[in-house]
């Protein structure tokens, strides 16, 4: 049984503002689900309504076989959710935050000990349990609000711009962390601005443009749906640009010729593989940074 299904899903908010339309996916056990789009696509309204915080006005969706619409008690007790908006709290150590959410789920204080112990330890983040959060780096924290939504042990984690405003090194942080819990089964559907983000982490992914789904599949469906190749750039040595050839081969044999003249004549090859970048942008058309209307 897929843990998400949705069918025909329609979001519209009060005002007449039409957030989704006609949205249709699966999403099996284990997999990290990725949805991209441009600011204001839906994205989060999406994973709002999955995660049973808003209501669909059109379509149905499930999650682990119950409706959104009805089944939200029983799917809250199998998922977490660690919003964009999430932040810790600055005067507060690393293991006072994952403590104090073991004792708001109920847990008696040597429960809460030991489990934020567990949860600690499983991210690394032992050996930063006393130092307050205003300490830590910004990949720290994140795996600290991480840390929180993971200590009912969820089979499904809604991770809404997980990466938002980290630096390179906190941003690979929480990406070892994803990968992390999904070899342990857990289910990831997240959303992200950031194409290398979901190159590096994503099985499928979806896009979705003013509200509607553009694109389902994988990322290199995606690359190829574009039309987005290997690129060569031919140029000599040392060179100022002024020779410079960009290629765009169709086939590996055309590949091969083109490096065996390069060879002949002395010059200089690059090959530029196709990013998830171009193919989104083929895909919506527009600039990524481009607001939604």
């Amino acid at each position: 049984m897929d843990v998400i299904e949705v069918a025909g899903l329609g979001k519209t908010y009060p005002g007449g503002t039409e957030a989704l339309k006609d949205v249709s996916f699966r999403v099996a056990k284990g997999e990290v689900f990725c949805l991209l789009g441009r600011n204001g696509a839906g994205k989060t309204t999406l994973l709002r309504v999955l995660a049973t915080q808003l209501r669909p006005t059109a379509g149905r969706a499930t999650v682990f076989g119950q409706e959104v619409v009805g089944g939200a008690k029983a799917i809250r007790q199998r998922i977490a959710v660690l919003p964009q908006e999430a932040r810790p709290q600055m005067m507060l150590s690393a293991f006072d935050h994952v403590r104090l959410m073991c004792l708001i789920r109920g847990m008696s204080r040597a429960d809460a000990a030991r489990r934020t112990e567990q949860v600690l330890r499983q991210f690394d983040l032992w050996e930063h349990k006393d130092k307050l959060c205003a300490d830590l780096s910004g990949g720290l924290r994140q795996r600290v609000l991480l840390c929180m939504a993971l200590i009912a042990d969820p089979d499904l984690l809604f991770l809404d711009e997980p990466t938002i405003g980290l630096d390179p090194m906190g941003r690979r942080q929480v990406w070892a962390a994803v990968r992390r819990l999904t070899e342990t089964g857990v289910t990831v559907l997240l959303t992200t601005h950031y194409m290398d983000e979901a190159e590096k982490l994503a099985n499928r992914l979806a896009i979705i443009e003013k509200g509607r789904l553009t694109f389902l599949g994988t990322v290199d469906e995606a690359k190829a749906k574009a039309g987005v190749g290997m690129r060569l750039i031919v140029e000599a040595p040392g060179g100022n640009g002024n020779s410079r050839e960009v290629l765009h081969p169709s086939s590996n044999e055309e590949i091969l010729r083109v490096v065996e003249r390069a060879i002949r004549e002395g010059l200089k090859v690059t090959f530029q593989p196709p990013s998830l970048e171009e193919a989104f942008i083929h895909i919506v058309g527009g600039s990524i940074d481009d607001e939604a209307s």
